[in-house]
Formats: C-alpha cells, structure tokens, sequence
C-alpha cells in the first residue's frame, strides 16, 4: 500500500524519542508524559513515541499504545502544534502484528511507524536474509502509513542489516519512507544508501517526499549530514533539546563564521561523549536522569528496575559537561 500523502510528511530534523513514564503502580503517567513532550516538541522536534526508549515492548496491549498516540496527538492540537507529526514504534513479534500495530497506530494519529525487526526468531531470520526484505515489504503494503526501517542490533537480536539488504527493501517497498541506522558502520551504511538514491531517481520519485536517511547517534551527526544524512532520532535531546536544536540548526546553515564553527565543534565533542555515556544505560539511566532533572517517574515496567543511587549519581556526573551547556543556551 503506497502513502497516499493524507498524512503529515516528515521532514528533516531532530526527533526525540519520548521515554514513556510510569508512575508508583506501574501505570501510564500522562502529567509526566505531557510536560516532556510540550518540553521537546515547542522547541521545534519531532516526537517519536512508544519505540525503544518508549518500552513499546512494555506496553500491555494496542489499546494502551493507541491510547498514548492519541495522547501525543491532543496534546500536541491543544498546543497549537497541529503541524507537528507523530512518529510511533510499531514494529511486532511477526508481520501480522507489526501491520496491526501500524494500522492501530494509524487510527491513533500517527503520522508514521518505526518497525525495528523481530527478535525472537533472529537466528532463523538470518540464516536466509530474503525473509528480512519479503517482512518489509508485507509490513509497508499492509500498513496505512509509510513506515521507517529500523536496524539496531542490539535490540534485534544481534541482526545487522547489511546496506544490500536495506537497499533492497527501499527498491521493492513503495511504503518504506527511510531508515533509521543505530548501528556499527552506519556512516559506510549511509554513503552506500546515498549513493543507491543518487543513482536511481524512481526512489524518491515513487514516493511522496524524499527518501529520509536517519542517525540513530548524535555523536554522528556531523559526518552524518556532511554524508547525505537528513536528520537524527537521539536520546540525547530528552537531557539538552536547546543545546541539541542549537547543533541542528548550526549545521543546516550553508556557511559558518569561524566563531560559529567553534561553536558547533563543541557542541559536537559534548554532545558526543554523553551519547557513549548514554547508550549502555539506556531507558534506566535516561529515567534516572530525568527524574533528577525534571521530577519525571524513574522507574521503568518491570523486569527493568530503577537504576541504583550509585550508578545513577555516576550516570549524572557524566551528563555534567551537557547539564551546564544547556543551561548557558537556555540563558541565551
């Protein structure tokens, strides 16, 4: 099912993907989510709810993540954000799933879906890749929205897609309207992929807007729009959206003054160490620290728990350099 374009397009940009908070019984904590989200979406980036830092694994069943797409999306209206797209992970254990997912996050307002692949039968899927490229393009026909690949080994099963894999999908479903790449290599992944779209013009013109290259790092962000690359799915954002937009919009910029060269190579270098800090803690350090910044929940659905004191007051001292550069921003 190609995208009929009745939707809002995505765009290039900064998009944050929004943990989702629990409160003290395990229940979806709207105050909580809705402070963060007007947070990060007034300051101009795209939210992408229930993915991996979502815990859509986590979520009990389509009615509770339905219920938090049309959460985003209200609250987003009510804002005066009505532009604003809804990116939503709805990638599921097998291809019927993944499509009702996407469809039930259609009905919900999402705008698009981020599929990462199936986990479980990970050694069965890469004994014969072909499998990979036949489950994107069944999701992407099946689907009412244009979906985003996703490749993330680590939370995939240990399954990398190779850039032939992924070049195959983009060239065989009409639906697939980019990639997000969290992954080793994903500069080599992308001068490939840019090259596959400079060399054959039916892949963005088969399609309603251009094909979108993602970086799941923001450590990369530099190479990766001096690369081709058209924006970047972080984490980093939910700690420093200022410091962060700031980079975003240095680079975008079609030359830079020597002062601000400096500027956007520092922020690169913070920004950077915080994301290798960052990534090996995941949903438990990103809880952790919003709640000692914000006030949020820290706890994340069971089996996860709470990061202990020690490792948490670890975890801020590296945000420290990041926590005082997005205060000096602020201020600005």
């Amino acid at each position: 099912m190609a995208y009929s374009g009745t939707k809002r397009r995505l765009r290039p940009g900064v998009y944050a993907p929004l943990p989702t908070f629990f409160d003290e019984h395990q229940e979806l904590d709207y105050d909580s989510y809705k402070k963060h989200l007007l947070n990060l979406a007034c300051k101009g980036m795209v939210p992408v709810g229930a993915g991996s830092l979502g815990e859509a694994v986590h979520l009990k069943s389509f009615d509770e993540l339905t219920a938090l797409i049309r959460f985003i999306r209200s609250t987003l209206d009510e804002a005066k954000l009505e532009a604003t797209p809804i990116v939503a992970g709805v990638g599921g254990l097998s291809t019927r799933e993944t499509i009702k997912l996407a469809q039930a996050a259609a009905d919900a307002g999402a705008d698009a879906g981020m599929v990462i692949l199936p986990a479980y039968y990970a050694a069965s899927l890469n004994t014969d890749l072909e499998q990979v490229v036949q489950y994107y393009i069944d999701i992407c026909e099946g689907s009412p929205i244009p979906l985003l690949l996703y490749n993330f080994p680590a939370n995939a099963g240990g399954q990398d897609m190779p850039s032939a894999v992924i070049t195959e999908a983009m060239n065989r479903a009409p639906n697939l309207c980019g990639v997000k790449l969290t992954c080793g290599g994903s500069i080599g992944k992308l001068v490939r992929l840019t090259s596959e779209i400079q060399d054959n013009p039916v892949i963005n013109s088969s399609r309603s807007f251009p094909f979108l290259l993602l970086d799941g790092l923001i450590a990369d962000l530099t190479p990766w729009m001096q690369c081709g690359g058209h924006r970047t799915v972080s984490g980093i954002p939910n700690f420093a959206p200022v410091a962060s937009m700031r980079l975003w919009d240095l680079l975008n910029k079609p030359s830079l003054t020597m002062k601000e060269t400096k500027e956007a190579t520092r922020l690169q270098a913070i920004l950077s160490r915080v994301d290798v800090a960052a990534v090996p803690g995941g949903i438990r350090a990103m809880k952790y620290a919003l709640n000692k910044i914000h006030g949020y929940g820290a706890a994340p659905r069971k089996p996860l728990l709470p990061l202990k004191e020690s490792e948490g007051e670890a975890f801020m001292i590296s945000l420290g350099e990041l926590l005082k550069l997005e205060a000096e921003f602020t201020k600005k």
